[in-house]
């Protein structure tokens, strides 16, 4: 997708990849779209309101054209099957706080690696200065 110079392309985009990677949709959850949240303002707006009661196509397990239409509502947290398993229930956000979580993980034990890395090559090098 050709991103250049178009900053609701960039937010759409990066909104899109995340829900389909993450297999999230919404903040919390899907109803975060509707307009009745009001945190899905833009989206609603820039569609010309067309979408008050639906979820991106980037929420769909399968995803073709307008396959969100009137997901944007809340379900019922004791049903087996919410959203009638075509969509996905759970929200963004603790999936990419995980997402960040473990990538920081693996970020800290490098850094331990390498610090530890760095100490052996200094007494190395302290050995072979005094071995002059």
């Amino acid at each position: 997708t050709d991103v250049t110079g178009d900053e609701d392309t960039v937010w759409t985009t990066g909104i899109d990849w995340m829900q389909e990677n993450f297999e999230c949709c919404g903040i919390t959850t899907p109803d975060d779209w509707s307009a009745d949240a009001g945190a899905a303002v833009w989206w609603i707006k820039v569609t010309g309101g067309n979408h008050e009661n639906d979820v991106p196509d980037s929420c769909c397990k399968d995803i073709s054209e307008d396959c969100g239409a009137g997901y944007a509502v809340p379900y019922d947290e004791n049903d087996d099957t919410p959203y009638d398993n075509k969509i996905y229930a759970d929200g963004c956000y603790d999936k990419a706080v995980d997402w960040a979580m473990d990538k920081a993980m693996i970020m800290g034990i490098c850094g331990i690696i390498f610090i530890v890395f760095e100490i052996i090559n200094g007494m190395f090098a302290l050995c072979l200065r005094s071995a002059e």
